[in-house]
């Protein structure tokens, strides 16, 4: 069983490296505003996302089965707990250094997902100025009675011409 935790933190880790580096061409998408790219990569990144959720489930089923085996494990044992459980000193060392690559790699991940999300914010703000630009809108700086936006609205083109 704790071959099977350690064989499950070690996919972890491939997909997480994966996802990492899905979210650095996924950056370089945005920034260069490539919509083709960014579409593949999007359904790349589904597609990790699932196979994260399985792993996860995975590495669930097979703490139960611990937790069933060893009565001292618990719902909130943290990881570094458990890998004191381990049966050998090499085992835990395996599984303290797949735990620490894990940690890492899955805060990296996050930091790359959070910066794409403030560049899509970005995008979709530049989208909102320019399409407003175009079709007369604008957003005035004081708010209405309901507490939302003013927005006025004027012609730029002549449609009846």
């Amino acid at each position: 069983m704790w071959q099977e935790i350690a064989a499950i933190l070690n996919d972890l880790n491939k997909v997480y490296l994966q996802l990492i580096e899905l979210g650095t061409k996924k950056k370089k998408a945005l920034v260069t505003i490539d919509m083709k790219t960014l579409e593949e990569l999007v359904k790349e990144e589904d597609a990790l996302t699932k196979k994260i959720r399985e792993l996860e489930q995975k590495r669930q089923k097979a703490l139960i089965h611990l937790a069933v085996e060893n009565r001292s494990i618990k719902q909130d044992t943290k990881m570094e707990d458990l890998v004191r459980m381990a049966p050998t000193p090499q085992l835990q060392q395996i599984l303290v250094q797949l735990h620490t690559s894990l940690s890492q790699n899955t805060a990296e991940a996050k930091e790359l997902s959070e910066g794409n999300s403030l560049l899509i914010r970005g995008a979709m703000q530049a989208v909102a100025y320019h399409l407003n630009r175009l079709g007369g809108a604008t957003v005035e700086p004081t708010y209405g009675q309901g507490g939302g936006e003013v927005v006025s609205h004027r012609k730029n083109y002549e449609f009846d011409a």
